[in-house]
């Protein structure tokens, strides 16, 4: 049996590197132009010197990208700027060309949409909107300057101003989703020539507020992205017959299923509007028609690891069928049910066994000692220990040093409880398996975040999964201490991720697992702090864990760090039936089909069935409700708002 190689990590540092060990030698212009593009973003963000270096590498790539090359020679080892070499910083992901579907033609697209509405066009600065704008900026500019137009490129945050000298800005960023940050950037662009805006859209709507507001905006609707004209069922058959690697037989594709043909243009039920596009395909193969899905993966080098993922055997996840540049054809999963609120014991020792098994098959090389320390950690150590860096530093490196407990590999980021279901047989799957590993959320490599989401998804305690992976794993090591890091790094993540798309069904699944989440980040919480006893020394005030806000601290749905809340009033003696029965009727009558009412442990949760503009009127007829209560503290919030029905921790 062969040793897996390692995956080496998306960080600057890498991708430096690599470009000095091309030096003067042919490389694939993509990945070139994406290397010199997030050394660009970085240097930026930095301040280096070597920025505006940087910028021109990476304009000088995109004309050769724009201009339909496939290869170049790698830029000189000089023209780096050796700082880069050595950052060990995670790549910051643009949503856009890493999980949502845009690719490089549709910057070249954009721009071509902006010259046919344009005769004689004025000098443009075309201003990349770091993160994502910025990737694609050079490119809109390669574009309009093969046409003749007079063209500067540069990137920009809001609150910054670019030297414009009298052009025309073009703002150019990923897919808005509110448009506030282009429309304060737009409406503060220098100089009397003024601001427009170039963007790829999901909808048409997403740019309202921004033409209200008087702001020229051009636009890429998603059914011209490249990702989706892929998946029309000529164009799909073609690219498959040129690119596909076929893990077994080659199939040719018979056609496309009807009603799923492509998500991005017929939304499949429980697909995010925002997730990159798939479409459900018939093949023809010797035994008769399959059915298989084709789903996009990023074709540059934010997909190196999610085609690496895909060609990972697993009886759980969908068998991979064919990997091309940027789709994965894989087994059609139908599920026959979906995973027990509270399945069996076996069903968890089966999922910790499917992690711990990709985890060997997607080894991460190791960082360096001097790597630099994640967000998520830092972020976690300063709830623990405040913002004093004399408690707050070395309680981040003692968090990292449990989570270096196992070895790094690449997390799957979908063992979220909506992921899991029973097959046909009887089996445990799961769907998901070709989520993009580098998550911008999440700088961590270890399978120990996968393993206590389990904990989550199961509804199992903690402990529970420390202790069967201590079964599983010989030599008597307690995991515990590094399970509950991994899951409040998890919890911070995933918190803000939950489903806010609402049917009852959906409204339920996702207010029980906010509401484990919560839960179990407050008992990770507490055990962390036992850890981390000794740094806190007499003069340091340790925040205590609240387990139970008196009132949402946030969005309706959201759990948090459990620290530095206020806490629900002492609620007194549980519950007598009587009230318990009290308080379920008023509940039924105030809810009105505004609130699904999902019952767990000793506690009733109110899911709200409102998109999340509807929250916060919502919120304020919580006081409503808690009047009508037998006990208006029986009322709290713990990940969602709970009504409490009995003996709670």
């Amino acid at each position: 049996m062969t040793t897996p190689s390692a995956i080496t990590p998306l960080t600057i540092g890498h991708l430096a590197r690599d470009l000095v060990s091309r030096a003067g030698q042919p490389m694939p212009v993509l990945r070139c132009y994406e290397s010199l593009a997030a050394l660009w973003v970085r240097s930026c963000d930095t301040g280096l010197p070597g920025a505006g270096a940087m910028r021109d590498m990476t304009l000088r790539a995109g004309r050769r990208l724009a201009a339909g090359e496939d290869t170049l020679i790698a830029p000189e080892v000089d023209r780096i700027p050796s700082r880069l070499t050595k950052d060990a910083s995670v790549v910051r992901l643009p949503a856009s060309l890493a999980v949502q579907g845009v690719e490089w033609p549709d910057a070249i697209a954009l721009a071509e949409a902006w010259l046919r509405d344009r005769q004689g066009a004025v000098p443009v600065l075309v201003a990349g909107v770091r993160t994502g704008g910025a990737y694609l900026a050079p490119l809109v500019a390669a574009r309009l300057e093969a046409a003749g137009v007079d063209v500067r490129v540069t990137s920009v945050r809001p609150g910054e101003t670019p030297d414009v000298a009298g052009r025309r800005v073009l703002l150019v960023d990923d897919p808005p989703l509110t448009g506030r940050t282009l429309l304060a950037l737009a409406r503060h662009v220098p100089g009397p020539a003024g601001g427009e805006v170039l963007v790829p859209v999901f909808d048409a709507g997403d740019v309202q507020g921004l033409l209200r507001e008087g702001i020229a905006v051009t636009v890429l609707p998603r059914e011209r992205w490249q990702s989706t004209r892929r998946l029309q069922p000529d164009a799909l058959s073609a690219y498959l017959d040129t690119h596909a690697h076929w893990q077994g037989p080659a199939w040719a594709v018979d056609g496309l299923v009807p009603g799923r043909e492509n998500s991005a243009l017929v939304p499949w039920p429980g697909v995010r509007r925002r997730s990159a596009a798939r479409a459900a395909v018939r093949l023809r193969t010797p035994a008769g028609l399959r059915h298989a899905v084709a789903g996009w993966v990023p074709p540059g080098i934010f997909g190196d690891a999610a085609r690496a993922a895909a060609t990972v055997r697993s009886p759980v996840v969908p068998a991979t069928l064919a990997v091309t540049p940027a789709l994965v054809v894989s087994e059609h999963l139908t599920p026959a049910a979906p995973l027990d609120r509270r399945p069996p014991p076996e069903r968890l020792q089966e999922a910790i066994d499917y992690v711990l098994a990709r985890a060997g098959q997607l080894p991460v090389q190791p960082g360096g000692p001097a790597g630099a320390m994640p967000t998520v950690l830092q972020n976690v150590a300063r709830a623990l220990a405040g913002t004093d860096d004399t408690v707050a530093v070395p309680a981040a490196a003692r968090l990292l040093q449990l989570l270096s407990a196992l070895a790094p590999a690449l997390p799957d980021h979908r063992c979220e409880a909506e992921k899991w279901l029973i097959d046909g047989a009887g089996r445990l799957r799961k769907t998901g398996h070709l989520a993009h590993p580098y998550r911008r959320d999440n700088e961590l490599l270890t399978p120990l975040l996968d393993l206590a989401a389990l904990s989550v998804a199961f509804g199992s305690p903690l402990d529970t999964v420390a202790d069967r992976l201590a079964r599983r794993i010989p030599g008597g090591r307690s995991w515990y201490a590094a399970l509950a890091v991994a899951l409040l790094c998890y919890g911070t993540a995933r918190g803000a991720q939950l489903p806010r798309t609402y049917n009852p069904q959906r409204a339920a699944e996702t207010a029980v697992e906010a509401y484990r989440l919560q839960t179990g980040m407050a008992q990770a919480a507490e055990a962390v702090q036992r850890v981390l006893a000794d740094l806190f020394g007499p003069q340091t005030a340790v925040p205590r864990v609240v387990h139970r806000w008196q009132e949402p601290p946030g969005a309706l749905v959201q759990p948090r760090l459990p620290f530095g809340g206020t806490a629900a009033r002492p609620s007194g003696p549980a519950p007598t039936a009587e009230e318990t029965q009290m308080a379920l009727k008023a509940v039924a009558r105030w809810a009105e089909g505004r609130i699904q009412p999902v019952q767990e442990d000793g506690v009733l949760l109110l899911a709200p069935l409102q998109a999340p503009a509807g929250w916060p009127r919502d919120r304020a007829a919580l006081e409503e409700l808690a009047r009508m209560l037998p006990r208006p503290e029986l009322l709290a919030w713990c990940g969602v708002p709970i009504v409490v029905l009995g003996e709670v921790s």
